[in-house]
């Protein structure tokens, strides 16, 4: 038979695997800290079902296999199983009957319903886990977040199924290491976004290999078997498929989760370098490099963590947990953020160390971030940040003084695109209650940083900069206000026209805006009355 179905259970999954390859064990597949993580996730997920497909071609494991196992004397399986996954109770009646039972039908729609995804099973040695598309997490009344998905159309004997995920698959060590395996989950996300072609594993070390760095030398500098990527070797394979690479020393939680999540909003994952570190009494021991794909994150309830110093609160630094695809772990796997005893002493912001998935007391010591991004996108996530650092400052003054009673906002940066955008703003703009009209039809470039203000949880600065420009220029393309901030930015404007002092670009950018915007609303509100400089406690840069 083409199919055998299975009730879900770990002990059933297991035998899945060693069924898929005759070169592994029960034993070997139990001990496996991916046979952990999928107990876990599949009860998250809640599976019931598991249908086997024993006869499937996979793509990215035949491109492997025919550069390096087809020549190996050891005659290794060109096909492989694929593992299908419902929270349903099927029967092989009722799979039977959902796939002869015509295009589109009841039974059809009910698996379609109840689909969790796939595993594929490779038939090697050591690395079985292959191509896995799994539905993520539930997102526990909003917390989780997985911005970069993807629809994977899945053909089940003609029948049409669909998930929601981003591929992931274990490292293979020989035509693979784990930066590889990071690097090709990102590229199904930024390949869906940015038209680019999504290589296969063993192509991606392939051009990793034409790379070599000088100190390797002659005797390793060989591209199989291979046991790891140089930050430039992963550059250099960004940039083959058509891509920028931009590498981000985030060796600080506000830093990780401020990039991480800007660019995960704007649907593109990040690879996350790092060492892995074990406790070992009070210390901690290096056991060596490794990188993952950061593909979603977690937002707390609480309060953003104020920067130390000037007191910008920033909606990132919320993030608790990071999700990414550990090749040695699975997909969506958890990294969250230490406590206070574990750092020291500490600030919050200054954390650079995660709790893993993997055993007790393994920790990730953050390295660096590595960006692949459209070549068009040229304005630097740190120049936004810091432009609106300097303008929360500049505004405080003003708030504090005046409009004490106002709580200190909270502010939100993240890519965006003009579509992404005006999607938004025909529902959000409805709940703000802010005017549609404009941003509907304004031209605007492709990419943007847009930039939210929110007091209370109400949104009352939306600002978009244009992440395609020139950071000399007026990057503003569109700015709204509403409520306190509004009045705010009167007072600022008033104050740095009647000081003549010299702003920062991007500040006077966005006060020249709203001052324009304010010109051209036809309910224009009366401008209170100025009031002398000297009365703002504003400090003008």
């Amino acid at each position: 038979m083409a199919f055998r179905v299975l009730p879900y259970s770990i002990d059933n999954l297991i035998g899945c695997f060693v069924d898929g390859s005759p070169f592994t064990t029960r034993d070997r597949v139990a001990a496996k800290l991916h046979r952990v993580y999928f107990e876990e996730y599949f009860a998250a997920l809640g599976a019931r079902s598991i249908v086997v497909e024993e006869d499937y071609i996979d793509k990215d494991y035949l491109e492997d296999y025919a550069a390096y196992y087809d020549r190996c004397f050891q005659n290794y399986p060109r096909r492989t199983h694929r593992l299908h996954f419902f929270d349903v109770e099927i029967g092989t009646d009722g799979l039977r009957a959902a796939i002869e039972g015509g295009d589109g039908g009841e039974p059809e729609a009910r698996l379609q319903q109840a689909y969790l995804g796939f595993v594929v099973v490779k038939p090697l040695p050591q690395s079985v886990v292959g191509r896995t598309c799994l539905r993520t997490y539930p997102d526990d009344n909003g917390r989780r977040h997985f911005p970069c998905l993807r629809t994977y159309d899945v053909n089940l004997f003609g029948m049409q199924l669909k998930v929601h995920s981003l591929a992931y698959q274990e490292q293979d060590t020989v035509v693979a290491a784990c930066a590889t395996s990071a690097l090709w989950s990102c590229f199904q996300g930024t390949g869906k976004l940015f038209q680019h072609t999504t290589p296969p594993p063993v192509q991606i070390t392939n051009w990793a290999g034409e790379h070599m760095p000088e100190e390797f030398g002659d005797v390793s500098a060989r591209a199989f078997p291979n046991n790891g990527l140089t930050a430039s070797q992963m550059a250099y394979a960004v940039r083959r498929v058509g891509l920028e690479p931009v590498v981000i020393g985030a060796a600080r939680r506000d830093v990780l989760n401020g990039v991480a999540y800007a660019f995960l909003r704007g649907k593109i994952p990040s690879v996350l370098v790092y060492r892995l570190v074990q406790k070992e009494g009070e210390n901690f021991v290096n056991k060596g490099q490794h990188a993952v794909a950061i593909t979603g994150f977690s937002l707390s309830d609480g309060p953003a963590i104020a920067d130390p110093e000037t007191g910008f609160q920033l909606r990132s630094t919320r993030i608790d947990k990071l999700y990414g695809h550990d090749d040695q772990v699975g997909p969506f796997a958890r990294m969250q953020w230490c406590d206070p005893a574990q750092d020291g002493s500490l600030h919050p912001c200054q954390f650079s160390m995660l709790e893993t998935s993997r055993e007790t007391d393994i920790y990730a010591d953050i390295d660096f971030l590595l960006l692949p991004l459209y070549h068009k996108i040229r304005i630097p996530y740190s120049l936004i940040h810091d432009a609106i650092m300097g303008l929360d400052i500049f505004m405080e003054g003003v708030r504090s003084t005046l409009y004490s009673d106002v709580p200190r906002g909270e502010w939100d940066i993240f890519l965006t695109t003009a579509n992404d955008y005006k999607m938004s703003v025909r529902t959000d703009y409805v709940k703000w209650k802010l005017d549609r009209e404009e941003a509907l039809y304004k031209s605007m470039p492709r990419f943007m940083w847009r930039v939210l203000l929110r007091v209370n949880n109400q949104v009352q600065l939306d600002i978009l900069f244009d992440a395609t420009g020139i950071a000399q220029h007026n990057l503003i393309v569109h700015l709204v206000s509403r409520g306190a901030y509004e009045r705010v930015l009167k007072m600022l404007v008033i104050a740095s026209s009647g000081s003549g002092a010299q702003l920062k670009p991007q500040i006077a950018a966005v006060l020249d805006s709203f001052s324009s915007a304010q010109a051209e609303t036809v309910k224009k509100p009366a401008i209170p009355d100025a009031v002398p400089v000297e009365d703002v406690a504003v400090e003008i840069a």
